[in-house]
């Protein structure tokens, strides 16, 4: 058999998958009301196309003639992992259950949608019944032996059990929460001058301008609006993002941009000879959140990045001519409790992580059932932030990842941090300081030590590999900690 006609194989997945990812952004972006059902039908039958060719007795064959072969170049050899890893993981699931769960998934997007705009948590509770369910389901065939949430954990972040991840977040929030306790006894900041009316079209036009700023390519990716940010698409040459805007305060979307613009950063550096490859695309989740969450806080908060360019801030938006930079500074890392995450600043960002892991978790031990949702939401949100939210909406139906059956991700933000810290750390050590890199606008550099050391590599390195080549270590929390802390005691006087 030749290696010729396992790349065929490989291609025409990707080409299957390639119109997937288009019709889910449609979707959540420009299609109509009247289109969802014709939609979710073509997603079910492409994806699960895709799925028996992954499952298939050819797959089978494929992997038992090269695995061990020693004529295979390094991106084939890789491929082979990758491809060997899905099937093992995948084989006892049955194509009917996987055709349904995709087909519901899908529809359970929309409804979300619905029931957060109208704050009706009991209309979405059946549809993320079923869907916890088909995620119990499809994890006992995957490895009926193993932890039900380890084994939905290894769709996202592979190697990282629950019992890691609950010592690094230990470790997490004893850095965290000494900080929290003494800028909670400092004086507010006032952040009031950064509100008022932000017209829609002059954002997106902030928004593009940054995206640009920091290194991603309009050529190979766009950016829309939708009710949830994300990043899509088939890298490297088509990297799509999304943001939604608040009129009243230019900083939600802006960020979200810079946070999704890492994304679209990591995946549009992916290496062409990836191209058509179950390689062209980040490596985990954690990797590919230590991208978007390094670029929105440890870049995009930095005062260094904004002093080169914040007149244009002022150009767009003539009422910030009257802000001084200072101010503006202080304002985007304020520190205090909110309720919605992905507006959080980067120290309770991560006690709005560890409360949806834990509630996740307790999900698939049964120690939590969906109708109780709400309340043990409304629960931690008071132990680990001090707030009650006043609705769903602004609760537990926030984000979109249990609609879309997303279970195990949430972890990925939290241990991206970590990772972006030492990733920025080392970065530091060979090419300079991250402050001086910003104040002379020398993010290409920033993007080559990063396309270089991570990006290009794809998923051809797991996320314990590239630590290990990049850093010369494991995963650890003290950069991100002492990040924390040099910041802030910086900015709160502490």
């Amino acid at each position: 058999m030749k290696v010729e006609l396992l790349r065929a194989y490989m291609s025409k997945m990707c080409d299957l998958n390639h119109a997937v990812q288009l019709l889910q952004w449609d979707l959540k972006t420009k299609a109509p009301k009247n289109a969802v059902d014709t939609h979710v039908a073509a997603i079910a039958t492409l994806s699960t196309e895709s799925f028996k060719m992954s499952v298939s007795d050819e797959m089978k064959e494929f992997i038992l003639t090269f695995e061990n072969s020693d004529k295979l170049d390094d991106i084939v050899k890789s491929c082979l992992k990758d491809l060997k890893r899905t099937y093992e993981r995948s084989k006892n699931i049955p194509e009917k259950l996987y055709n349904e769960y995709v087909s519901h998934t899908s529809k359970t997007n929309m409804v979300w949608e619905n029931a957060k705009r109208n704050n009706d948590f009991e209309s979405f509770k059946p549809y993320l019944e079923k869907t916890v369910a088909y995620n119990k389901e499809m994890a006992a065939h995957i490895d009926s032996g193993k932890n039900i949430y380890d084994v939905l954990l290894d769709n996202y972040e592979t190697g990282i059990p629950a019992d890691k991840i609950n010592s690094l977040f230990e470790e997490l929030k004893n850095g965290v929460l000494p900080l929290l306790e003494s800028i909670s006894h400092k004086e507010r900041v006032d952040d009031t001058k950064l509100f008022g009316d932000f017209e829609k079209h002059k954002q997106k036009d902030l928004a593009e301008y940054v995206l640009k700023i920091i290194g991603y390519d309009f050529e190979s990716g766009r950016l829309d609006e939708s009710e949830h940010p994300f990043t899509t698409g088939t890298p490297p040459h088509d990297v799509r993002v999304t943001t939604r805007y608040d009129e009243k305060d230019i900083r939600s979307a802006l960020f979200t941009v810079i946070h999704e613009g890492g994304h679209g950063i990591y995946e549009q550096n992916i290496s062409p000879a990836l191209i058509k490859t179950p390689l062209a695309a980040g490596t985990c989740m954690g990797i590919h959140e230590s991208q978007s969450r390094l670029y929105e806080n440890m870049i995009g908060k930095n005062i260094s990045f904004w002093e080169p360019i914040y007149n244009k801030v002022g150009e767009i938006f003539p009422q910030f001519q009257n802000i001084e930079l200072e101010v503006f500074h202080k304002a985007i890392n304020i520190v205090e409790p909110s309720l919605i995450r992905v507006d959080a600043d980067e120290l309770t960002y991560n006690l709005h992580i560890i409360l949806r892991y834990e509630l996740e978790k307790a999900l698939f031990t049964g120690d939590l059932q969906v109708k109780d949702l709400p309340e043990a939401w409304r629960e931690k949100m008071k132990k680990y932030l001090g707030i009650t939210p006043p609705s769903d909406t602004k609760g537990v139906l926030q984000d979109c990842h249990w609609a879309e059956g997303a279970f195990g991700y949430f972890p990925s933000y939290a241990l991206g941090n970590i990772y972006g810290a030492q990733f920025v750390q080392k970065m530091e050590e060979e090419v300079g300081s991250l402050d001086y890199l910003l104040k002379k606008q020398r993010l290409d550099i920033i993007k080559d030590w990063l396309r270089n050391n991570i990006h290009r590599f794809g998923k051809m390195k797991t996320s314990a590999e590239l630590i290990k080549d990049v850093c010369k270590s494991d995963i650890d929390v003290k950069p991100i900690i002492t990040y924390y802390q040099n910041k802030y005691r910086k900015l709160y006087a502490i």
